[in-house]
């Protein structure tokens, strides 16, 4: 059983970057409000679902990311994201942002029912 070690390993890294979802972190630009939420699936795929808590309003939806085009056939390490929310208050919200799938870090930006601007950040913590 020479391959046990390295499937324990294996596993323990699939465990491990399965429990990773980016923090997220929104501030309103106009109120200074802000909420916090997560990005799940980051690690296995370019969707997954989205969660956001401002006040006592939670969002929840999903969130996709695509790629850049790299060079000889292979992907690039980052790509633009959406994010597609709503509210338990029917409020609604978009976001658009940068992403790396290296890092799982994010810069953007979400609009709040056509409104209200955030700066949004997101990092694996």
């Amino acid at each position: 059983m020479k391959l046990f070690p390295n499937h324990a390993a294996f596993l323990v890294t699939i465990s491990l970057l399965a429990a990773c979802s980016p923090a997220v972190t929104i501030t309103s630009r106009s109120t200074g409000q802000q909420g916090t939420g997560t990005l799940e699936n980051t690690a296995f795929g370019n969707s997954g679902k989205a969660n956001l808590t401002i006040g006592d309003e939670q969002y929840t939806g999903t969130w996709m990311a695509v790629r850049d085009t790299g060079v000889l056939g292979f992907s690039g390490d980052a790509g633009n994201g959406n994010a597609i929310l709503r509210s338990n208050k029917g409020s609604h919200m978009t976001c658009q942002f940068r992403y790396s799938m290296k890092t799982y870090n994010a810069l953007g930006t979400c609009t709040k029912d056509e409104k209200e601007t955030f700066d949004l950040q997101a990092t694996l913590t």
